[in-house]
C-alpha cells in the first residue's frame, strides 16, 4: 500500500512500447544532426550515428502537507520535494523493438535529509521484459491512482523480475512473471513461548510466480491476476518442516466514460492468505509453533476504486477510497498473548488539478484515514486507532 499516510508510489514517466522504423544515419549539417523519430513517439529523437531513438524527461515537485496531530511530539507540517529523470531509448530489431528505460528519483524531505532512488530499470524485446519494473500484479497502481498523496491499498511494488507478455490479438494479452521473493517476504510470528515474538523468515529460495490475464479496448480495460508466494520458517524450527506457500489474486476493472471529458471509473479487489505484501500493506504473513508443530496464515482483503473527470481542459478533478481488512496469523486462542492484532483500515478523499501552462501545474488534496488494530483477548485485549484528516498543496513541473 501506500499504506502509511506518508507514504509514496513512484511516479511513471515515458510512453508504452511503439513501432519504430530504421533511422537514416549519414553526414548532415548542424541543424540536422538531431532528427525527430516520429514513428516511435512524440519527444523521441534519433541519436546521431545510431539507429536508437532516445526520449529523455522528468519532474521537480514540490508537496506542502497539513495533517492531525496524535500527540505533541508529531509534525502537523511537511515539506517534501521530488526530482524525477528518465531516458527511454528504443532501436528497431530483426527481433522486434528494443527498449531500455531508466527512471532516477531524488527526494529531499523533512530537515533537507536527500535520498536517490533508482525507480525504474529495465529492458524490454518481443513480449520480454527483465530488470526492474513495476510488477505484473495489478493494474491500479500503473494505470490509475491519480493522487497526490492519498496512501491507498493496492500493490504499488517495483521489482527485480523477468517477465514474458503473450500478445493473442484484439486487446488480450497474457503475462507470466518470476518476481524477487525478497520485496515480499513478511515478517513471521514464533508462538512458542510466552510471549509470541516477531521473527524474520526464513531466506528466499523460490522465487514469486505471478501471472495476469487482461483485456484493453476503446472503452477501457478489465484483468485478473494472481501470485504465489514461499513461506520459509526460520531455524530452529526444523520440527515444522520447510516451507508453506500462500497466494494471492485479484481483478481489475478501468472504464472511459464518453459522455465526460477525461471521465473514467477504475476498481480493484484483492485476496491474499499468506502473502499480505500483495494487499500493499505487508503485515506478519505466518505464525507457527515449534513445541506442537502448529502453522497458521494471516489472511485478508482489499478494496479500492476511483472516479475522474476533466471539468475544463485545464482542470481535473478525482475522488479516491480503499479499505483493507486483515486476520493475523496465530497457532492458539491463548487470553494471555496479545501480539498479532487484526487490522481494519480505510481511507477517502479527492484532489483537484489544475494546469496553469504545458508542464506546470497546482494540485490540491484532503483525505481521511482511519487504521484501527485490535488484539488479545480477556485482560489483555487492546485496541489501538489512528485516524485523521490530512491535506495536500502540490506545485509541479514536468519536462
Amino acid at each position: 500500500m501506500k499504506a502509511g499516510i506518508f507514504s509514496f508510489a513512484a511516479l511513471l514517466i515515458g510512453c508504452g512500447a511503439a513501432g519504430a522504423q530504421d533511422l537514416p544515419v549519414g553526414k548532415s549539417g548542424p541543424d540536422q544532426n538531431m532528427q525527430a523519430c516520429v514513428a516511435v513517439g512524440v519527444g523521441f529523437w534519433a541519436l546521431p550515428g545510431t539507429d536508437t531513438c532516445l526520449k529523455f524527461g522528468g519532474e521537480v515537485r514540490a508537496d506542502y502537507v497539513l495533517s492531525h496531530q496524535a500527540t505533541r511530539n508529531d509534525d502537523a507540517t511537511g515539506f517534501f520535494t521530488r526530482a524525477q529523470i528518465g531516458f527511454d531509448a528504443r532501436t528497431n530489431t530483426d527481433y522486434g523493438l528494443l527498449r531500455s528505460y531508466f527512471l532516477l528519483d531524488a527526494y529531499v524531505g523533512p530537515g533537507q535529509a536527500t535520498n536517490f532512488v533508482i525507480d525504474k530499470a529495465y529492458l524490454q524485446i518481443g513480449g520480454l521484459t527483465a530488470g526492474y519494473a513495476h510488477s505484473f500484479f495489478g493494474i491500479y497502481d500503473l494505470d490509475y491512482a491519480n493522487d497526490l498523496l492519498q496512501p491507498y491499498f493496492g500493490y504499488a511494488a517495483t521489482a527485480n523480475l523477468i517477465a514474458y507478455t503473450q500478445e493473442f490479438g484484439n486487446g488480450l494479452s497474457a503475462t507470466l512473471s518470476v518476481e524477487d521473493a525478497r520485496g515480499t517476504r513478511g515478517s513471521l510470528l514464533d508462538t512458542f513461548g510466552f510471549p509470541s515474538v516477531v521473527v524474520a523468515s526464513g531466506g528466499s529460495v523460490v522465487p514469486d510466480v505471478v501471472g495476469n490475464l487482461r483485456y484493453d479496448a476503446d472503452w477501457g480495460e478489465a484483468a485478473v491476476f494472481g501470485a504465489v508466494h514461499q513461506i520459509r520458517y526460520p531455524a530452529p524450527s526444523q520440527p515444522i518442516g520447510g516451507s508453506d506457500y500462500g497466494y494471492a489474486f485479484g481483478g481489475a476493472l478501468g472504464v472511459n466514460l464518453p459522455v465526460l471529458s477525461g471521465g473514467h471509473v477504475a476498481v480493484e479487489g484483492t485476496y491474499a492468505n499468506g502473502a499480505s505484501a500483495y494487499l500493499g500493506w505487508q503485515q506478519i504473513d505466518a505464525a507457527f509453533d515449534r513445541f506442537n508443530d502448529r502453522t497458521d496464515l494471516g489472511s485478508g482483503w482489499t478494496a479500492t476504486g476511483e472516479i475522474g473527470v476533466n471539468v475544463t481542459p485545464a482542470v481535473t478533478l478525482n475522488l479516491l477510497g480503499s479499505y483493507l481488512d486483515y486476520s493475523a496469523a496465530t497457532t492458539h486462542t491463548s487470553f494471555l498473548d496479545p501480539i498479532a492484532p487484526d487490522i481494519r483500515g480505510w481511507v477517502a478523499g479527492g484532489n483537484a488539478v489544475y494546469t496553469v501552462t504545458r508542464g506546470l501545474s497546482f494540485g490540491a488534496e484532503a483525505f481521511y484515514s482511519s487504521y484501527r488494530a485490535k488484539g488479545g483477548q480477556g485482560f489483555f485485549a487492546y485496541e489501538e486507532e489512528q485516524k485523521g484528516w490530512t491535506g495536500v498543496l502540490r506545485v509541479r513541473r514536468t519536462f
